[in-house]
This record gives C-alpha cells, sequence and structure tokens, in this order.
C-alpha cells in the first residue's frame, strides 16, 4: 500500500513539471517581440461585383491570433457579413457576407473594412452591386493564332443579351438569350477563321438591356526571319535562309542571279529552311535584294556576292632572268580563261586550270622586256600580271638607241656590244639594219678569257677580225698552257675576203664557237656571212674548263663619225654541256 501512494505521488510530482514547462511564460517580452507576433491573414480580393437580382453570397476566410472586426461603410444595410467580430474563442472564421436584391436605378457599392486590434494596416474589400439589368464580360483573355479556332469569354447579366462582332471572320455559338433571373455567369464561344494576314482585330459587342461592353480580339500570325549575312563566293554557292511562320509565304529576288530551290508555301508554325544559290559571278561584286513575304507583311534584307575570283597570283619576284627560263604562274579564277601575252619572244600556254606556263627566251634587244602576261574570260573578266625581263648587253663608246629598240654604233669612237654574263660555246647571231661601212672601218668579234692571274695557265683571245681588205679568224694566247695555234705557233689567223660593198650589204653576223666532235681539246670557229659559211676555222679549245668563261663583245671602229652599223638584235644560243 505504501508503494501505491508513494508512486502516484511521483506521478504528481512529474505532471506538474510538464505543466510548467507547456505553461512557461517569456518572461523576456519586450513590446517589439509582442508586436511582430500577431498576425491578420484574410484571403478575400479586394474587389467583387455582384448581380442585382439573387446574388450570390461571397466566402473569405481570416485568420488572427488577435481579436478583429469587420466594419460596413456608410451604413451599407443591404450587405450582411456574418460574423462581423471574432468571439472570445475563435479568433480563425469564415465570413459569409450576403446581399438584398438591388430594385435600384443605381449601382452600389460597401466597403468592408477589417481592423485587428494591434494591427496597424485594415484590410479593405470593395464590393459593388449592379442595378437591376446590369451586365458583366470578362473578354477573351488570350490572341487568336493564324490557325484560328475557338475561344470563350464570359458574359453575366439578368436581361436578354446579344452579341455580334465587326469582323466577318470571327462568329459565335450563340448570338443571344433570354434573361436568367439569377444572372448565372455563361460562357460564349467565338471563332476566328484561318487567316493570311499577320494581324487583324476584331471588336465584339454585347448588349443588355440599356448596357453595352464592348472588347477587341487580335488574331496575330507568326513571321520570323533569319538573314542571310555572309556574302557569296564569287564561284557562286548555296545558303539558307530560314522562315517561321504559320502564314501562307512566298520569296523573291529581284536579280536573276539568285535562285531558290522554294519560292512559296503555307507555314505551319514551325522553323524551316529554304535555300538561295547564287551562280558564278563573272564580273564586279554585286547586290540583290531579297523579299520574303508572308501575312501580307514584306521582309526586305541585301545579299551580296564577292566578284570574280580571277587573278594571276604574282611571284616571288617579278623580274625574269635575262637569258630565259620557263616558270611557272599560279591562276585563281572561278571562271573559265584563255591566256596571252603581249612580248613576242615570250610564249604562254594553259598548264591546268590553276597554271600558266611561261617561257622566255633569250633577251636579243637592248632594253628591257617590260610586258604582260594576261587572262581573258570570254565575258570580259580580264586580269593582267605584269614582268620585266632584263637586259642581257652593256653598250659602251658612242652609241644611239632608235625607237625601234635598235642600237647605232657609230665609228668615230670604239663603240662595242658585251655580252654580260660572258660566253663559251654556242652561236651569236646579230641581225643588221642601215650599214654605212667607211674604207678604214673595223667591226669584230672578241672572245677572251685569262686565268693566269688565279694560277691558271690560259689566256686566250679569240677574233672575227672584219676591215675593209683585211678579214680573219684568229686565235691567239695560250690554252691549258698550250699555243692556240694547233700548228703549235703562237696564234692562229685564217683569211677570208669581204668588199666594203659586201660589208654594207651585210644584214646578218653570225658566230659559231663549238668544241671539236672529234676531239673536245680542239674548238671549232666559224663566221657566217648574211647566213652563208665565209670561214672556219679550228684552234685549241680555252674552255675545256668548265670553270672558265670568255668575256664577248661586238666592237666597231672608224675614224669617220659618218660610219655607223645598226645593229637589230643579238640572239645567243648557248649550247648546252653535260
Amino acid at each position: 500500500m505504501k508503494t501505491i501512494i508513494r508512486t502516484l505521488a511521483c506521478l504528481g510530482v512529474l505532471g506538474l513539471m510538464a505543466s510548467c514547462q507547456m505553461y512557461e511564460i517569456d518572461t523576456q517580452m519586450t513590446p517589439e517581440k509582442e508586436a511582430a507576433s500577431i498576425r491578420l491573414v484574410c484571403d478575400a480580393l479586394p474587389s467583387y461585383n455582384v448581380a442585382s437580382t439573387n446574388p450570390a453570397s461571397i466566402t473569405f476566410n481570416v485568420s488572427s491570433n488577435t481579436p478583429w472586426t469587420i466594419t460596413r461603410s456608410g451604413g451599407a444595410d443591404w450587405c450582411n457579413v456574418t460574423p462581423s467580430s471574432s468571439s472570445s474563442g475563435a479568433l480563425i472564421s469564415d465570413v459569409v457576407v450576403s446581399f438584398e436584391n438591388n430594385t435600384t436605378i443605381e449601382d452600389r457599392t460597401v466597403t468592408l473594412t477589417l481592423r485587428a486590434d494591434k494591427v496597424g494596416i485594415p484590410v479593405s474589400i470593395k464590393i459593388t452591386q449592379a442595378r437591376e439589368g446590369k451586365l458583366f464580360v470578362t473578354p477573351v483573355a488570350e490572341d487568336y493564332s493564324a490557325a484560328g479556332g475557338p475561344l470563350s469569354f464570359n458574359v453575366q447579366t439578368n436581361v436578354a443579351w446579344e452579341v455580334h462582332s465587326d469582323a466577318s471572320w470571327l462568329t459565335f455559338n450563340r448570338e443571344a438569350g433570354e434573361p436568367d433571373p439569377e444572372g448565372r455567369t455563361f460562357a460564349i464561344i467565338a471563332t476566328a477563321a484561318p487567316s493570311q494576314v499577320l494581324e487583324r482585330i476584331a471588336t465584339v459587342t454585347v448588349k443588355a438591356g440599356d448596357d453595352e461592353e464592348s472588347f477587341d480580339v487580335i488574331q496575330k500570325g507568326v513571321f520570323d526571319l533569319t538573314e542571310i549575312s555572309e556574302n557569296f563566293p564569287g564561284d557562286g554557292a548555296t545558303k539558307g535562309i530560314r522562315i517561321r511562320t504559320d502564314l501562307p509565304w512566298k520569296v523573291t529576288a529581284d536579280k536573276d542571279w539568285i535562285s531558290f530551290d522554294e519560292d512559296s508555301g503555307i507555314g505551319d508554325g514551325s522553323s524551316f529552311e529554304i535555300m538561295a544559290t547564287a551562280g558564278a559571278n563573272e564580273g564586279t561584286a554585286r547586290k540583290a535584294n531579297i523579299t520574303v513575304t508572308a501575312g501580307g507583311v514584306d521582309k526586305i534584307f541585301e545579299v551580296a556576292q564577292n566578284g570574280a575570283v580571277f587573278e594571276i597570283i604574282p611571284p616571288a619576284s617579278t623580274e625574269l632572268e635575262p637569258r630565259g627560263e620557263e616558270l611557272i604562274l599560279e591562276v585563281k579564277a572561278s571562271l573559265a580563261w584563255t591566256v596571252s601575252t603581249d612580248i613576242e619572244t615570250w610564249t604562254v600556254e594553259k598548264a591546268d586550270d590553276t597554271h600558266i606556263k611561261l617561257t622566255t627566251s633569250f633577251n636579243n634587244g637592248f632594253f628591257e622586256n617590260k610586258g604582260k602576261v594576261t587572262i581573258k574570260n570570254p565575258n570580259g573578266a580580264e586580269n593582267s600580271l605584269e614582268l620585266t625581263q632584263g637586259v642581257n648587253f652593256k653598250l659602251n663608246g658612242n652609241y644611239e638607241i632608235l625607237s625601234d629598240g635598235s642600237v647605232k654604233l657609230f665609228g668615230d669612237q670604239t663603240s662595242n656590244i658585251t655580252l654580260i654574263g660572258g660566253f663559251r660555246y654556242g652561236i651569236i647571231d646579230l641581225t643588221l639594219g642601215d650599214v654605212n661601212f667607211a674604207s678604214d672601218g673595223n667591226f669584230w668579234f672578241e672572245n677572251h678569257t685569262d686565268n693566269t692571274g688565279e694560277g691558271g695557265n690560259t689566256k686566250a683571245q679569240l677574233y672575227n677580225w672584219c676591215s675593209v681588205g683585211k678579214t680573219r679568224l684568229r686565235a691567239e694566247g695560250t690554252a691549258n698552257g698550250k699555243s692556240m695555234n694547233v700548228e703549235g705557233t703562237s696564234y692562229m689567223s685564217q683569211t677570208y675576203e669581204l668588199s666594203q660593198d659586201e660589208f654594207n650589204a651585210m644584214t646578218s653576223y653570225k658566230m659559231v664557237l663549238t668544241p671539236n666532235m672529234e676531239n673536245p681539246a680542239l674548238l671549232d670557229m666559224g663566221f657566217f656571212y648574211n647566213g652563208a659559211s665565209r670561214c672556219q676555222a679550228s684552234c685549241q679549245n680555252p674552255f675545256v674548263s668548265p670553270d672558265l668563261i670568255g668575256d664577248t663583245f661586238i666592237g666597231f671602229h672608224s675614224t669617220s663619225a659618218s660610219s655607223w652599223v645598226i645593229v637589230k638584235t643579238c640572239d645567243v644560243t648557248f649550247l648546252a654541256e653535260e
């Protein structure tokens, strides 16, 4: 028994301790804490519209931890609020606002004000009750797409009504109705026909008794465009135009060099791409306007195409070898082309679609060859590359360069034409113009070489000496330590005859120097007058060593200033050596 009593006593103490913890009072409560702990929550809308006849009640919830009250403005006894204040035992409550029928000819309004103890800002709720026969319309909430279709709007009235549109493309499932004494809200379905324009507007008008409400509905198509932003290359290309539309569309260009894989259609609202193609441009850069039309709206943008790619690429140097060469030139061309040159001694040919083969011969004139290599297209495109071929000769003494490029050597001074770079074996062929050869005139070919200063043993001179009464092929000196004459004497001299009249009738002067076919240690020399052989001779070969090159020139001398020789060209053909 004592044990039972002790157990009950312990349970009592524990109960008191729990009770104390549950109802523990915050002894540190301050005014700020107290204000922060007060709350008032109301889910009512800021405003309401109610019908004049048999109006529906409005219900909202008030939740608070402090007493509250609801008051009506202006003594609006046609509006009843239940409950209008919190009870001591219920701070949370559903509030019902009911209304009497409005039999007046005016709308009437009441403002409900919800206040709570220690809550600084009250809650205001405005309620408007329509007069008898009042009309409320909730418009269509969104725009129509170009495809059209149905959307709805709401009407609330308690009198006979009708609805119409100022646009034939918008129709209704109901166009009129009888009075609804309860003034209930109902929906009207408005259907838009498919559109072929980007945007159109219709005005919907609802009439009920003396009231009338209007609103606009909008039907919008989609029309987005991504333009071509980069130039077409000169050789042509295809680029895309991205379109998004739900309307009939078409695309055009104001220039015929642009074409399209599709030029019209009807969109479904998704994005699609049409391809624009520019053909090869055979002229300069050009532009065109592309117009994309959808729903009666034009979107125009400009495209450009680079000029034709039509160019000879300059080589590293535009200076050509005076003695001639073969050169491959690169061509960049988007058009068909042919090639030509304005220099007679140059030849050009089309190696392939991207290369030209240029072959230049020995420059036999006395001035630079400045010429062009030109590519052309049948439609007029043209591009040229300027090149320069230097001279092979140095002029000395008394001379004159004539307008046709010939050189006139006067005899009153020792004048000569020196071959730059020297000569070993081959042919030197002079084409002559007017010749006025005096009786004491000398016209000669000379080729000499000397390597004795470098420890060598060759010092040779080769001549073709032409003077009236004294013409001869001559070789003197030593070649490889030997006398130039094959007979062992110090010089070789082979004479022939040319009269003064023959000199003045001379049109071609040609010298030939070649190794002897049977004995390369010997050199064969030949002189040709006006194309015919006039004198031949052999001597020791001073050019057996490949390092030796002869200094070569053509000289003219006379005591008379009125004596001259005109040299038109000097062709030099070098014998190929292994």
